[in-house]
């Protein structure tokens, strides 16, 4: 059985952006929470292979429509940082994402197809990462959102020093209570990684529709910064130059050719999430016209350009 198919069974229930960052359980296009537990599945993708992995991870969403699988899976794309796919399955607990796993393992079927999809894209990943995270309610910022709209997640990942994760949840609410008073329009989920990858590390996702609120975010930063006071920024640098190893930040688009969404949210915006195929266009009169003229026979070649041309005994 290939990893992917594998991941699936140890990791598949609820859903997603269900999950964002708010991630918010995709049962609804209304805001709703984040899931509890979010399965993270990381792929690797080799370079000049992005579309051809899209092409056969397109084939995942129409297995798991033919087997009626309940839950869902929002797949996303890397724009800066690693070449990587990403796919996000959520999780009420981790008593569901353990049903889940034995339901799949009695179709034989479905685990069979998926199985062909995973050595076809063995082709186009060069690894991949299993990770389950669980969320941490009491560091996110108004976390609910209408995953149907959004069109992106920015992903910090932190990596704190063993025994300083006290100091990474000190910084987060010194931010917050920031954001707050500054009433900045954001919405961030803060998960952290229970399997799959060292610890202590968080993973903070911020949704938007477009990259346009980045901009908005970075222009508001002196106002938060001020919020924040001059004591609560300098508070801010020690516990980071303390606390942490490392601090990432990358941006991943939406992929709803690789996702499996459902119908609510397919319907809180289907031109995204369910397009249509496009039509062939009609050629226009003049090209019509054009085309017509291309037809006619041409003239005969005058008489001294014949007696130039060679011709064959």
């Amino acid at each position: 059985m290939m990893k992917k198919t594998l991941f699936l069974l140890c990791a598949a229930a609820l859903i997603l952006f269900g999950a964002t960052v708010a991630l918010a359980q995709a049962q609804a296009p209304a805001p709703m929470g984040p899931p509890k537990v979010l399965q993270i599945i990381r792929e690797e993708v080799k370079y000049g292979k992005g579309p051809a992995h899209e092409k056969n991870e397109a084939g995942y969403p129409r297995a798991f429509k033919k087997a009626n699988w309940p839950n869902t899976l929002l797949a996303m794309t890397s724009i800066t940082g690693p070449g990587e796919a990403w796919f996000l399955i959520p999780y009420d607990s981790f008593e569901a994402w353990e049903k889940n796993r034995q339901a799949i393992e009695k179709n034989t079927a479905f685990i069979a197809e998926l199985n062909q999809l995973d050595a076809k894209d063995a082709e186009f990943v060069s690894g991949t990462r299993s990770l389950i995270a669980v969320y941490r309610e009491e560091l996110s910022y108004r976390p609910g959102v209408n995953i149907a709209q959004m069109r992106y997640f920015r992903i910090l990942t932190f990596r704190v020093r063993p025994g300083h994760e006290a100091d990474f949840v000190e910084a987060v609410k010194i931010v917050r209570a920031g954001y707050e008073k500054a009433d900045v329009e954001i919405h961030w989920a803060v998960f952290q990684i229970s399997s799959g990858m060292p610890g202590p590390t968080f993973l903070v996702f911020t949704p938007t529709k477009s990259l346009k609120e980045v901009d908005v975010l970075l222009a508001q930063a002196p106002k938060v910064q001020e919020a924040e006071g001059e004591n609560g920024v300098k508070k801010l640098q020690k516990l980071a130059g303390d606390g942490y190893l490392t601090v990432e930040s990358n941006i991943y688009a939406f992929s709803p050719k690789m996702s499996y969404v459902s119908k609510e949210i397919a319907a809180g915006d289907p031109d995204f999430w369910t397009p249509k195929p496009k039509a062939a266009a009609k050629p226009s009169g003049g090209a019509a016209e054009e085309k017509k003229e291309t037809t006619k026979p041409a003239a005969p070649p005058k008489k001294d350009a014949a007696k130039k041309a060679p011709t064959k005994q």
